[in-house]
């Protein structure tokens, strides 16, 4: 296991200088601090940085091999990390999916399967290679892999619409305030987490191994590297059944713990022809080569990617560090839990508190409590209209003025509310901390302060939070069933699909393998509501553009065509399809439309995505579609398009 003892002890630097994919980056001072400002955030809580190095060590291996047998620079490791934080089934507010963050459109264009039966996208292996294949195509435009980095989040239309032709092929670049906050956002992961993950570091006790599962099912795979049949399945997402598709290799991944050796096995003699005769290939075919070399330099005691930077050029990060812990370490109930519901039994984070019964109201707890009605909902900032809720813990004696802790990022479902009463802090002081009207909207990803102030200067910070299954991620599983520190809670998360044949030859106590019939394509027939027509394909015109365009799924189009995904569409291409003949019933004439102007809006500090549109009175989805941007995610000083006379 990585140590953070490093981390504790030599605070990371933000360098004057770096170096990306062979590209020699100069970055100003005021873009060293925007990064100083996410690598805070990445850093501030141990316990977090920990568990995410630990993941990303489980799958870094798989990565770092596809990469280079793909010909792309190592450094796009990192990138995983910033998108899909290693969890297989990640899937953001988006809709995109896995360990790249993929929606399925844009997979398919790509060569990954995501149908009813597989999902390649949750697949480590082949959710890396549809990522470097994203990244030649980009990079064939650009000439350079700093702008095909950034084209990842904007697409290639717009990072052509917002850089300078000049940076086509640059080998030196200024990193600058004006610089895309995605790259600015990828520069701190590679600072937090480059000498922390890859090249080899691995939780002693635990490693990620692959087996051919071509044609198998998922309980054969599971007797022959001897690894129970429900974890086999929690490690491959990507598979919808228990039958692995025979069309191509599929490699199963499986956990190897405590120093076993993993299982031999002898690849496929044509697969090593095509990937240079190596015995054990995980990726199949795949033009090798290298991608440029980082220059390291040590910075007290921390190696960071610099050139000639020295610790007088880099930014010393002396941002305040937590006491401990941070999401999911609170709230802290001691005390006799068996008693948990009467009053002076238990202390919530320290202070004394009962918990409410399912059929509580305020009448019912505060006589439990000895407390009136009055006092009691002072003492939980409940409001005028508020009330007691099931199995919540309500405090009996006054709430801190700040928290044990520095720093909250908001989780879905969450609320100012719930949050003032898990860290024990009054509900009017996080307020205040945060510069924070009640009213205001609270975002997913937002970065709370819970002990300080947040100073002016400073802008309201997001962290990127991907929207998970209720269970515990698999890999967080192994890494708490192997380091008994993690306390993250198991729940039983089994799919409720329809199961359809059984193996007669399992065990009483073993779940049934599921079977899933493929995905029956529509036809091509024109019913009472559809139409045929032929589209002749349109220049730089995709898939996805066309699926888009017509309500359709890019599965029915190939269908219909007889098209591979990856053999692309060329001008004037006839594409046979089917469409509602709603879409051609007469429209009403319309108004020439008057072509759109608009305004800047310079981001200052402090400044969110909901308090621009309250200035502007437009929407938070107005002012994305104008910007093509994707998150909430502001930079300071970024420039914001305001459509004039909304």
């Amino acid at each position: 296991m990585a140590s953070l003892s490093t981390l504790a002890q030599a605070p990371m630097m933000v360098p004057s200088e770096m170096e990306f994919a062979g590209i020699k980056l100069k970055i100003t001072a005021g873009a060293r601090q925007e990064i100083a400002e996410t690598l805070d955030l990445l850093t501030r809580s141990q316990y977090h940085f920990q568990l995410k190095a630990d993941r990303s060590n489980l799958y870094m291996h798989f990565v770092e091999q596809v990469l280079k047998q793909e010909g792309i620079p190592d450094d796009f490791k990192y990138l995983a990390i910033q998108e899909g934080e290693f969890i297989s089934d990640a899937v953001s507010t988006s809709n995109a999916v896995g360990f790249w963050q993929f929606k399925k459109a844009t997979a398919q264009e790509l060569g990954l399967r995501v149908d009813n039966m597989v999902d390649e996208r949750k697949h480590i292996i082949a959710s890396t290679i549809g990522a470097t294949k994203y990244f030649k195509r980009s990079n064939f435009v650009f000439n350079s892999w700093l702008l095909s980095l950034q084209s990842y989040l904007q697409g290639l239309t717009g990072t052509q619409r917002s850089v300078s032709d000049r940076m086509y092929g640059a080998k030196k670049v200024e990193i600058n305030k004006k610089t895309h906050w995605y790259i600015k956002k990828y520069l701190a992961h590679k600072l937090a987490f480059q000498d922390f993950v890859g090249s080899g570091r691995k939780h002693p006790e635990v490693k990620l191994d692959t087996f051919e599962g071509k044609g198998k099912t998922l309980r054969q795979v599971s007797q022959q590297v001897d690894v129970n049949y429900d974890e086999l399945k929690r490690f491959n997402k990507w598979l919808s059944q228990s039958r692995i598709p025979s069309e191509k290799s599929y490699k199963v991944i499986y956990p190897v713990k405590s120093g076993r050796k993993p299982i031999a096995q002898n690849d496929n003699p044509v697969d090593k022809k095509k990937t240079g005769g190596n015995k054990k290939s995980t990726t199949g075919s795949g033009k090798t080569g290298s991608g440029a070399k980082s220059t390291t330099k040590k910075t007290g005691g921390a190696k960071t990617t610099t050139g000639k930077s020295t610790s007088r050029e880099g930014r010393r990060y002396s941002g305040v560090r937590p006491v401990e812990g941070n999401v999911g370490m609170f709230p802290r109930v001691t005390g006799n839990r068996s008693r948990e519901y009467e009053a002076g039994a238990i202390k919530l984070n320290g202070i004394p508190a009962i918990r409410a019964r399912g059929g509580d109201n305020l009448q019912s707890l505060s006589k439990r409590a000895g407390l009136s009605i009055y006092k009691l909902k002072v003492l939980n900032d409940i409001g005028a209209n508020g009330n007691v809720r099931a199995n919540k813990y309500y405090y009996l004696k006054k709430k801190k003025s700040k928290g044990k802790v520095h720093y909250h990022i908001v989780q879905p479902g969450e609320t100012l509310w719930g949050i003032s009463q898990d860290y024990g802090i009054r509900l009017k002081k996080l307020l205040h901390k945060n510069r924070m009207r009640k009213e205001e909207e609270l975002k997913i990803g937002r970065v709370l302060w819970l002990r300080f102030i947040r100073p002016n200067r400073v802008p309201v910070e997001y962290s990127n939070v991907k929207v998970v299954g209720k269970s515990v991620a698999a890999e967080d599983r192994l890494i708490q069933e192997v380091s008994p520190s993690y306390t993250a809670p198991v729940r039983d998360s089994r799919p409720k699909t329809k199961v359809i044949e059984r193996k007669p030859d399992r065990k009483a106590d073993e779940p049934a393998e599921v079977f899933v019939a493929p995905r029956k394509p529509k036809a091509l027939i024109a019913g009472k509501k559809d139409t045929i027509i032929t589209h002749f394909v349109k220049r730089k015109e995709s898939f996805y553009a066309i699926s888009r365009e017509y309500g359709l799924d890019i599965d029915d189009i190939l269908d219909w065509n007889s098209l591979n995904v990856m053999d692309g569409l060329q001008i004037n291409q006839p594409l046979k399809l089917v469409v509602p003949k709603s879409r051609f019933k007469a429209k009403e004439p319309v108004t020439p439309a008057v072509k759109a102007e608009f305004s800047f809006h310079e981001v200052k500090a402090g400044e969110t995505l909901w308090g621009i549109s309250r200035i502007y009175g437009v929407t938070i989805e107005d002012i994305l579609k104008w910007n093509n941007k994707e998150s909430n995610d502001l930079a300071l000083g970024e420039r914001l398009k305001i459509l004039k006379g909304k």
